[in-house]
């Protein structure tokens, strides 16, 4: 990337820097791993394989993001194939935003590999030269990445894309000649959707610095909000609050290795000892360890990391150090330990409390890793949950994806909604034979249950879709206790009577 030369520009005193790694996920995997050639990230865990993301290398052979593994290594024969790796991500992330945090104070991870700056703290003639040294810096420890100067979050956005666009490394948007050089930038830049820009395209205009030439008055009145909205970010009228980065809520420790380790005592010596600092710290603020992030650096290059997630959150420093080193005995540590770096993820103890009705898992992180192995053996696409579809008729179900780590979806507590006998559902309801008596059920038989009703309640009336031609439905439901047998759902329809299930 060559240097950008506008640096003597005038600049506001307020400004904001975007940070962007391009292909964040690729860049993380392999920033310890010299490749000049093609390489490519895949996806492994569908039934097909698919690229996520590819370098410029493989870019040019015609490789991209979406396409199936086979065929990208077709038209690449030279293609080397990477798999996403999160502990690789936590690393890289981890590593984006201590030198940013070094540089300014005012520091926001707006999404994997993106980072905006508050620059308030920096005088206006050192932000370039702020910028480039936290480029060179993040480019010696294997990130590259591009930044975007501007008065606003959002035109600091959209000065790193057109530093990505332009192949630049650093961009800026002045306040003086902000529209000729937005001149350059054409209009897929704005984040608009298509249909916006091919009304754009249709008018003539090709460039976001002819669009923000525009009078806003004629852009709310033919083309809507969206248009208004692009418009109004161009002019720096848009300014978001940033949702800081505190250090002090990273609980992380790290600790390189000047020899390499070959043995599991030392490291099983120094996860003891950042387990217990840690969860401290984490004490202090009244929370409690949902998870842990290990990872393991070697010396030839490769990393090894896992998320682990204890049964309940907690801060017995037993069960976590058990559930590491658990883990650590089946690494294949194929070369001597570089590093060893260890994150705590924090978790309000309050949120962590199960549901009054509900049996909860005795070993969640057991159970997430055999849905792992069911969604490699049928597909993810074969393994879900019932959910109620919105309909008033009985017995209406759909497969719901479950999420990929249990806990991410709180939206249906675990166990029987509501208090009470529970309903058990035979598998296949029983047709019964009912004797009625001034309208309500006297005598139920049925197979492996018949006898005389001794109380009973409802009935219970329900019936839809009736404006759906041969799709109507009605039912009319009985709970019925019978003599010495128990309690029962009775059903009617108009195929006849079924006996539904019974009640503990």
């Amino acid at each position: 990337m060559r240097q950008e030369t506008g640096r003597k520009a005038v600049r506001p005193e307020t400004g904001y820097a975007v940070v962007w790694c391009r292909d964040f996920r690729l860049q993380a995997v392999r920033r310890h791993v010299q490749r000049l050639g093609p390489v490519a990230l895949v996806d492994d865990a569908r039934r097909q394989s698919i690229v996520l993301c590819a370098n410029e290398a493989a870019s040019r052979h015609g490789v991209a993001a979406g396409m199936p593994t086979v065929q990208a290594i077709a038209r690449c024969p030279d293609l080397q194939v990477d798999r996403p790796s999160e502990a690789a991500e936590l690393a890289a992330r981890c590593l984006l935003l201590e030198t940013a945090l070094a540089w300014v104070p005012g520091v926001e991870e707006t999404a994997p590999g993106i980072l905006t700056l508050d620059l308030s703290t920096q005088p206006g003639d050192r932000w370039f030269d702020g910028a480039w040294t936290l480029r060179q810096a993040l480019e010696d420890r294997g990130i590259e990445i591009v930044a975007g100067l501007g008065a606003t979050p959002a035109l600091a956005r959209l000065a790193a894309q057109a530093a990505l666009h332009e192949d630049e490394a650093i961009w800026l948007l002045p306040e003086d000649g902000r529209l000729e050089r937005l001149d350059r930038l054409p209009l897929v830049l704005g984040e608009t959707g298509p249909e916006l820009r091919e009304k754009l395209t249709l008018w003539g205009i090709q460039s976001l610095g002819a669009f923000a030439r525009l009078r806003r008055e004629a852009i709310a009145a033919r083309l809507g909000d969206e248009a208004v909205e692009l418009w109004l970010r161009l002019h720096g009228r848009l300014r978001r609050p940033l949702q800081f980065v505190k250090p002090g809520e990273r609980f992380e420790a790290h600790h390189e290795f000047e020899v390499g380790v070959a043995e599991r005592e030392p490291l099983v010596f120094l996860l003891r000892r950042f387990l217990g600092e840690l969860s401290g710290r984490i004490a202090d603020v009244g929370r409690v360890v949902a998870s842990m992030h290990l990872l393991l650096s070697f010396s030839d290059g490769a990393s090894y990391g896992r998320r682990l997630v204890p049964p309940e959150p907690t801060l017995d420093e037993e069960v976590l150090l058990r559930l590491a080193t658990g883990h650590l005995e089946n690494v294949e540590m194929r070369s001597t330990v570089a590093s060893l770096r260890l994150w705590l993820e924090d978790s309000d103890p309050v949120a962590s409390q199960r549901v009054f009705f509900g049996t909860g898992l005795r070993n969640r992180h057991r159970c997430e890793e055999t849905l792992a192995r069911l969604r490699r053996l049928v597909g993810a696409d074969r393994v879900g949950s019932p959910r109620r579809i919105n309909s008033h008729r009985p017995e209406i179900f759909a497969r719901a994806p479950l999420p990929v780590e249990l806990g991410e979806n709180r939206g249906d507590p675990p166990g029987p909604p509501v208090s009470g006998p529970t309903l058990r559902r035979y598998a296949v309801a029983r047709r019964a034979t009912v004797r009625m008596r001034e309208g309500r059920p006297f005598r139920i038989e049925a197979p492996g249950v018949s006898g005389v009703v001794n109380a009973v309640h409802g009935p219970w009336k329900s019936e839809g879709d009736w404006w759906h031609r041969g799709r109507g439905w009605e039912r009319v439901e009985w709970d019925v206790d019978l003599l010495h047998q128990g309690l029962f759902r009775l059903v009617g329809t108009t195929r006849g009577w079924t006996l539904e299930g019974y009640y503990d």
